[in-house]
């Protein structure tokens, strides 16, 4: 990082990952996503209706 107005000389951070063969999910954020719940709601709708249906998992 290297911003005069901000600090007083530059400087470096580092992350370390370890490897791994499990999947990978992106990580986000979603304070302020106004369409997770929809996106939820819509998506728990159409489990109903599946199960309602006899088209359940289980």
């Amino acid at each position: 990082m290297d911003d005069a107005t901000s600090w007083t000389r530059p400087w470096t951070a580092q992350v370390l990952m370890g490897r791994t063969d499990e999947p990978l999910y992106e990580y986000a954020c979603h304070e302020g996503n106004y369409s997770m719940a929809s996106s939820l709601s819509g998506a728990r709708a159409m489990e109903a209706r599946e199960e309602a249906e006899g088209g359940g998992s289980q």
